[in-house]
């Protein structure tokens, strides 16, 4: 943390049960302080928790949410092939090993059996769930959630004694 500049600004205790729609509790909550990164706000936490402050009176709350959606590459009838292949693959090692468990016969049958019936089926589920999808969603992706700024929420309470923890 650079500065305790935000903690002055932010540390007045404002009631934020008004403006906050999705406060479920009957917990009377204050805001303590805003930060812009989810860091920041575990620093603060931890800095509470380092001073023996009941934490479980705390609550880091992110703001701004955005969903934010990063494409990893082009996906082709043969790669979503391949992908379930792969998948059916490790499908196959695990039923295979969990029959071996239960039924130990000759092992490297049973495991390559189940090892190519996943690969086999597999290819064939990949393949088809993405013809289904006639071109609508032609591309692999990684989707995550972040915020633009974190409050720290105290119950009302408490609210004093956090601000002199994080201002000494």
């Amino acid at each position: 943390m650079e500065s305790n500049e935000h903690l002055d600004r932010y540390s007045s205790g404002v009631d934020e049960g008004d403006r906050s729609p999705h406060h479920a509790s009957t917990i009377n909550y204050r805001v303590l302080t805003t930060v812009r990164s989810y860091s920041e706000a575990q620093h603060i936490v931890d800095t509470l928790s380092d001073a023996d402050f009941p934490v479980e009176n705390v609550r880091i709350v992110g703001l701004g949410l955005e969903s934010v959606e990063q494409i990893t590459g082009r996906r082709t009838t043969w790669t979503a092939a391949w992908q379930g292949a792969l998948y059916g693959a490790w499908m196959g090692v695990f039923f295979g090993l969990l029959f071996l468990f239960f039924a130990p016969v000759v092992a490297w049958r049973v495991l390559l059996t189940a090892v190519a019936l996943g690969l086999l089926f597999g290819g064939i589920a990949g393949a088809f769930e993405h013809g289904i999808q006639r071109g609508r969603r032609d591309f692999s992706s990684v989707a995550t959630t972040r915020a633009s700024r974190y409050e720290i929420h105290i119950v009302a309470g408490l609210v004093d004694d956090a601000s002199r923890i994080l201002n000494t």
